[in-house]
Parts: C-alpha cells; structure tokens; sequence
C-alpha cells in the first residue's frame, strides 16, 4: 500500500517542479551557473540574475498561437548576435547584427516604419546610444527603429551586462 502512494508522490514532485519553473516570475528554469555572465543571460532569457524580469513594449505581436510567448534578443538576433534574416509567426524579419564590433562601426539601417528604403548613417553606437536604442526604440540619429523592436525596460546596470556581453561576441 505505501509503494503506491510513493509512487504517485514521486511522478507529482516530478511533474510540479517544470510546471513551477514555467509558471515562475523569472519565467525561465536556466539555473545558477547557466549562464557566464548576467548580460549573457539576459541576451538569451530578458530575465536578470538580479531577480527581475525584463519587460518590453512593442515589438513583435507573439499573439494567442505562441501561448504568450516572452520574446529574447535572441529571439531575433540569434544565438550569436549576427541577426540575418529569419521567419517569426509566419513572416520574414530582418534583424541587425547587434554584436558590438558591428554596433561600434558606421552602419547603414533602413527605416522600414515608413515603408521606404531610405538608408541613413549613423556613428558607432556607445552605451548611451545603445541605450537609446534598446529602450526608446531610436537610432543615434533619432530616427525610430523598426517596430518589430521591441523597446525594454531594464535598470542601467542590466544594460551595461548586456553591452558586455556583445562586446565579449566574436
């Protein structure tokens, strides 16, 4: 009779500890250690090792077939900060590389809001432009990024671990 009962204690433990971490505030099961730095975790995650969760406006409508889906910069930026073009809910998307050897370059950008391609320069980025960027949804110019781009609201030590973590991208 207790073999049962242990049985069944067992398989809910092991069904309760992912329905914990999916239902979690930080929204992801990465652990300690999981991540080299906090900027890299937030890259893959938009959650910070400082407990709080990375919320955006904007940006790409996940809508009710990803579930309410969280979005990530590597949602869009892939796994090594190069972007490129990718489908998302069924269309095509363009995303910059957002590793800072490009960001710190002059680049061209095109300015898709207004449906023209309309290509503006830029200087390299620094942390304040990057900032612009990654929070107010703005190039260095002032000109707006696409609204596919999500506009995050993070601390300003969160937003530094991010700029590092690009700048430690080959």
């Amino acid at each position: 009779m207790k073999k049962p009962l242990l049985c069944i204690l067992i398989l809910l433990i092991i069904i309760a500890i992912p329905i914990f971490f999916l239902f979690s505030e930080e929204g992801t099961a990465w652990g300690p250690g999981a991540f080299k730095s906090n900027g890299e975790r937030i890259y893959f995650t938009a959650t910070s090792e400082r407990g709080t969760r990375i919320d955006y406006t904007d940006g790409f409508d996940m809508g009710m077939m990803m579930m309410h889906g969280r979005l990530a910069c590597a949602s869009c930026h892939g796994p090594d900060g190069r972007g490129g073009k990718h489908i998302m809910h069924m269309r095509i998307m363009d995303s910059p590389d957002i590793r800072w050897s490009a960001l710190e370059k002059e680049e061209e950008h095109h300015n898709e809001v207004e449906r023209e391609k309309e290509a503006h320069k830029h200087e390299g980025y620094d942390l304040d432009m990057f900032g612009m960027a990654v929070i107010e949804g703005k190039h260095p110019d002032g000109k707006p990024l696409k609204r596919d781009m999500p506009r995050w609201r993070m601390s300003k030590e969160d937003l530094i671990d991010l700029a590092n973590y690009l700048k430690s991208l080959p």
